[in-house]
């Protein structure tokens, strides 16, 4: 809270001064209609004045009062408005860093159009309880406490008949709140099943439209949108019911009073004033009343969406702790080593292998034998469960896992943009790079040609994944990204499967100057790519199972030569 006492203290300070001006209502209403109504002198702050007199001074009192409590409403509304939007400015990103730091596993488990509603579904929902709610809770609050205190002052007898009341009240609130939040609950969840939905028909559009299954989807939506609407409806019944109730509850108290005092001031009429300042005070609080149960439904609604989150922030993510990794110099090890998938499979069975430093070493096998698995663990994405990886001889679960990632330029099978510039790209894993170094990776990339060509040059936007660009273009661009990393690990993933023969060529220099003094992982299924590589390790089913050069490999006519035959690896 230290970040946000300053704030807090003023709002509840003016919160504060605007109860007592609202209590001072009270206090003024009894002599005022005592001075109008029976032209008796009155005693005003201890001072007894003429009926003229008060008449005279009561009305500039009673303006004095509204201007400091519109003053102190004023400012009060200010400060608890930029408390709570600080605060929602720190839980976004606290919030949005939770997720950037889950490992790939997390996002395997849950839908991205989930996680795109739990951002603008759930944040706005919270956002409200936290800005507005804030404000009126501590508002309101304010002024029903210091109304309540100054109904005992006046009348403990009537006080206590109000008091009666109030446990009434209590049934119902507690009845409707947990409806409301059970309601809340499934239309949020409902909306993130709309939200997935539509998320996942749009970036499958192209795939819909061409299979014809645009009407079905269109029957999908509207089920679900359905679904939605009717947990909605519900949830609308019981904000409606909720403060027509509450405010009936609340008139019944005041009508109790009034029967009260009536009697009591027929038997003694000189209780008269102070019954009208009582009045006055009980017709105060209807307002602030009604506000806190119109707001509660809001922030029941909150809540729930809070819970959503933080269910999110409360899954434990990998720790970047741990020694930093330098450079490699020696050789990365593996021993022994194994991985498991969530869902139970096994990506890696044992998997041993050396690469020296400077090595250029490709991966072979059939789709699925664990050579992008490989990939996942070394990037940290998939935990071992079992075996040993080594860097320059140090585990890797010793090293700090972003300073293991500082160390590698990843460049996946499909590549991967961002809807920003080439500038903002490539600058994603080097941000301090000049242009100079820009330039000279994209001519490595062989992209700076049409890079230059673009009509805003580095500044150009590429559009969302990259799609104002061919694929060749994006993954020269993914290669210039690698390039300008400058990093001592290189993994490559089918590089130039998106390159025609001419770019392929070109880019295959690129690769080679790039290669020059770095340890190379390639996963590759061009014989011109494994042909050249020093070391040639063949998987199968999570195995290693065979492992030598180009020309060792075929002479033993082993699973590297079956694949050759079977076109696994192709010119």
């Amino acid at each position: 809270m230290r970040p946000y006492r300053r704030l807090l203290v003023a709002g509840l300070g003016a919160s504060l001064l605007a109860a007592a001006a609202t209590s001072a209502y009270a206090w003024l209403v009894g002599p005022l209609l005592r001075a109008v109504l029976t032209g008796e002198s009155i005693a005003l702050a201890g001072l007894q004045l003429p009926p003229n007199e008060m008449l005279r001074r009561l009305p500039w009192l009673v303006v004095a009062v509204a201007a400091v409590k519109a003053t102190a409403q004023f400012l009060q509304g200010g400060w608890m408005q930029r408390l709570g939007q600080r605060v929602m400015a720190d839980l976004r990103g606290f919030f949005y860093s939770r997720l950037l730091n889950q490992p790939p596993a997390f996002f395997e488990r849950r839908h991205s159009g989930e996680l795109l509603s739990r951002f603008t579904a759930d944040i706005p929902l919270v956002e409200f309880a936290v800005t507005q709610a804030l404000s009126s809770y501590v508002k309101d609050g304010m002024q029903i406490f210091a109304l309540l205190v100054t109904c005992a002052m006046i009348d403990a007898k009537l006080s206590l008949l109000t008091f009666v009341v109030m446990p009434a009240t209590v049934v119902p609130v507690t009845r409707f709140a947990r409806s409301l939040k059970k309601v809340a609950t499934r239309s949020q969840t409902s909306l993130g099943a709309l939200t997935s939905l539509t998320s996942e028909q749009l970036q499958n559009l192209p795939v819909v439209q061409a299979y014809g299954g645009v009407p079905r989807a269109l029957v999908t939506f509207d089920a679900e949108a359905e679904r939605y609407l009717g947990e909605m409806r519900r949830s609308l019944f019981l904000r409606g019911a909720f403060s027509p109730t509450v405010e009936m509850l609340g008139i019944f108290g005041v009508a109790l009073v009034v029967m009260w005092g009536a009697r009591a001031v027929a038997a003694e009429p000189a209780l008269a004033g102070r019954l009208l300042s009582f009045i006055a005070a009980a017709l105060l609080l209807y307002q602030p009343v009604k506000s806190l149960s119109g707001t509660l439904s809001q922030v029941l609604t909150g809540l729930v969406a809070a819970e959503r989150l933080f269910a999110i922030a409360d899954e434990p993510s990998p720790p970047d702790e741990g020694r930093t990794a330098e450079p490699l110099k020696q050789a990365l090890v593996l021993e022994d080593v194994r991985a498991t998938y969530l869902d139970g499979r096994e990506g890696m069975r044992g998997v041993s292998l050396t690469v020296p430093a400077g090595a250029r070493v490709a991966l072979v096998g059939a789709s699925g034998a664990g050579k992008t698995t490989l990939f996942s663990v070394l990037l940290g994405f998939l935990p071992t469960s079992g075996g040993t990886v080594r860097w320059d001889g140090v585990p890797m679960t010793e090293l700090k896992p972003s300073s293991v990632r500082a160390q590698m330029a990843w460049v996946p099978q499909e590549p991967v943009l961002f809807s920003g510039t080439v500038r903002h790209n490539l600058l994603l894993g080097r941000p301090e790079a000049t242009d100079a170094d820009i330039w000279e990776a994209l001519a490595l990339a062989h992209a700076e040609d049409f890079v230059r060509a673009l009509p805003g040059g580095l500044d150009e936007p590429v559009g969302e994944r990259g799609s104002r660009l061919s694929g060749g273009q994006r993954q020269r661009l993914a290669l210039a990204r690698a390039f300008l990393r400058r990093p001592s690990l290189l993994l490559l993933d089918e590089p130039t499967s998106a390159l025609d023969a001419a770019s392929e060529a070109a880019v295959g220099a690129g690769l080679a100057e790039l290669m020059k003094g770095r340890t190379v992982l390639v996963i590759a299924h061009r014989l011109s790519t494994v042909r050249d590589a020093d070391l040639i390790v063949v998987l199968d089913a999570g195995r290693v199972v065979e492992s030598g050069t180009h020309a060792e490999l075929v002479a033993r006519q082993g699973r590297y030569a079956q694949l050759l035959g079977e076109g696994a690896v192709a010119a």
